[in-house]
């Protein structure tokens, strides 16, 4: 998923945030390298749970992606967290109003909850993940399916060979069907 889409979402629908919202490969480098003041947010990619193809003949295959919201606040008030905590509380309900439901992409089905959990905490910061999921289909088009088969020459007609009686390998009716040019 292009997770600018969720980044300007949440900078345009959580005013709290102050425009501090950005984007990150994973956690690890965030509380060293992170520079927004808190409350801040970073966007970061999680897993992909493909279903099989569902289509015999084409393809037709559901994907459920994930991503989580890392919200970063302030953890100075006290070291061991508990006004941080109500601070997340908070920030929690903002985020489900600028993301469950939201569709960040023609493509995609709505934004659903999907848990979260404590990250990290020192005496600056705390950080908390929120996880989200959005399910998209990958269809024929999207595929080496509709490659290949736009490189198939034009369908100019058919031919018929019928073999009516106990399979004996006498055709006994034929026909030819021939198609006017596209």
């Amino acid at each position: 998923m292009n997770l600018s889409l969720i980044i300007a979402q949440l900078r345009a629908r959580v005013p709290e945030f102050g425009n501090r919202v950005g984007g990150a490969a994973n956690f690890k480098i965030l509380p060293e390298a992170a520079n927004f003041h808190a409350p801040a947010a970073y966007v970061i990619p999680m897993d992909e749970s493909p279903e099989r193809n569902q289509s015999g003949n084409g393809y037709r295959q559901r994907v459920q992606e994930g991503f989580g919201v890392i919200v970063v606040v302030s953890n100075v008030a006290d070291e061991r967290g508990q006004s941080a905590l109500l601070s997340v509380h908070d920030m929690r309900a903002l985020l489900f109003r600028a993301l469950l439901g939201f569709r960040p992409a023609e493509e995609y089905d709505a934004i659903e909850y999907d848990g979260g959990n404590l990250l990290h905490m020192d005496r600056a910061r705390l950080y908390f993940q929120f996880e989200f999921v959005v399910d998209y289909e990958i269809g024929e088009d999207d595929t080496w399916l509709a490659v290949r088969d736009s490189e198939l020459p034009d369908w100019q007609g058919l031919d018929i060979e019928v073999d009516v009686a106990e399979p004996d390998g006498q055709i006994e009716a034929k026909t030819s069907i021939n198609f006017p040019p596209p």
